[in-house]
């Protein structure tokens, strides 16, 4: 069997599809047999090392650059929708997975995983020309995929209904948890939180700083609780993304009054001890297909207070804190109920980390590798 995998995001985005696409990768070259091809395929005008994951394992199957960008191949195959099917450029393979929601032409039967619907759920968060592109390309998508992968049942749901999709054509297979996600132990926390100049106890948000990530409710609830705990401080991690410019310029408003620490991109070899260092992650997104952070916190060690909205109550599976995303009072609420009682925190902590270990890319790859070779043998 070869299957063509669409690599492109991995190599182009550090987070959210990006991350999925090569902890997915890695974990499905192992699975496949000598009889089977695993090609990725990538657009790219540069001519690079391909490596499969962030620990560089090696790579067994064959690596295909399409020598364009990626913004031409979008405009090429989505925008303009030209006939150049993919089989020309890498070969023509059985089965063909884009993970990244659109697929180009192509012969082969179409595997497509769709991570969310933000873009007609809650479109007043979703950038305008993605939204645009998103809307049209899509629905295209859909209409040739033999087969649709939901991060989520909630996205799940979203499709079936949004788009009236067949339900047998459509599957749920949950995000994995990276390996270097765990509990690490107190040297490497101490070495952390001096290395970035935090203060116990702090809480932290990780992801990038967006309108859907909901920031600026965490620094209102902040300021609320830090009112009547002037020991507590707050640490923000993550890279600048669509519209950060005006929540950027209220988190440093909010650090020349309090301890808010704005610590941009934090390499991932770092976030385990920043989550284990914390009294919780907070996470109080307007919307999520599937939530990496709320998972990875837990499996760090930490309690999670989390959004009531989307995929997140279902990813958070009964094992964090719940709040409207739009209730500050509650929010600041609950980040003081977890400074106060121990009790709920390490309950929270250790059914979290059970509940982590469920969530595994092994087991997400193993169920891609069925449904590739269950689509392929169809005529």
């Amino acid at each position: 069997m070869r299957i063509a995998f669409d690599y492109t995001s991995a190599i182009y985005q550090r987070a959210g599809v990006g991350r999925y696409t090569r902890s997915l990768a890695a974990e499905l070259d192992p699975l496949l047999t000598t009889d089977d091809e695993f090609i990725l395929w990538y657009t790219s005008r540069a001519r690079s090392p391909l490596s499969i994951s962030a620990t560089g394992a090696h790579y067994h199957g064959t690596s295909k650059r399409v020598p364009i960008s990626p913004r031409a191949a979008a405009i090429i195959w989505q925008r303009l929708r030209l006939g150049l099917p993919i089989d020309r450029l890498i070969g023509r393979p059985d089965v063909l997975h884009s993970p990244d929601f659109v697929a180009p032409p192509v012969k082969a039967p179409i595997i497509a995983t769709i991570h969310d619907l933000s873009y007609l759920v809650v479109p007043e968060f979703a950038h305008p020309s993605l939204k645009r592109y998103l809307e049209a390309s899509v629905p295209r998508t859909l209409r040739r995929a033999s087969h649709v992968i939901a991060v989520s049942e909630m996205t799940r749901q979203d499709i079936i209904e949004r788009y009236h999709v067949e339900p047998s054509r459509v599957s749920t297979i949950y995000n994995g948890v990276d390996g270097w996600f765990y509990e690490p132990d107190q040297a490497a926390v101490d070495r952390a939180i001096e290395h970035f100049g935090l203060r116990r106890p702090y809480f932290i948000i990780v992801g990038t700083v967006e309108p859907r990530k909901n920031h600026l409710a965490l620094l209102h609830a902040f300021a609320q609780l830090y009112e009547k705990r002037k020991d507590v401080s707050l640490a923000i991690a993550g890279s600048p993304g669509w519209l950060s410019e005006p929540i950027i310029a209220e988190i440093e408003k909010a650090a020349m009054s309090m301890p808010v620490r704005y610590l941009r991109f934090v390499d991932d070899t770092w976030i385990p001890a920043l989550y284990a260092g914390s009294v919780a992650l907070v996470a109080p997104s307007w919307y999520e297909g599937f939530g990496l952070p709320v998972l990875e916190a837990m499996a760090c060690g930490a309690a999670v207070i989390t959004s009531d909205r989307g995929s997140l109550p279902e990813v958070a599976g009964g094992n964090a804190i719940l709040v409207p995303p739009g209730d500050i009072e509650e929010l600041a609420a609950s980040m003081e109920r977890l400074l106060d009682d121990s009790k709920l925190r390490n309950d929270l902590v250790r059914r979290g980390r059970e509940h982590a270990a469920s969530f595994s890319w092994r087991a997400a790859a193993e169920e891609h590798v069925r449904l590739y070779r269950q689509v392929a043998a169809k005529p």
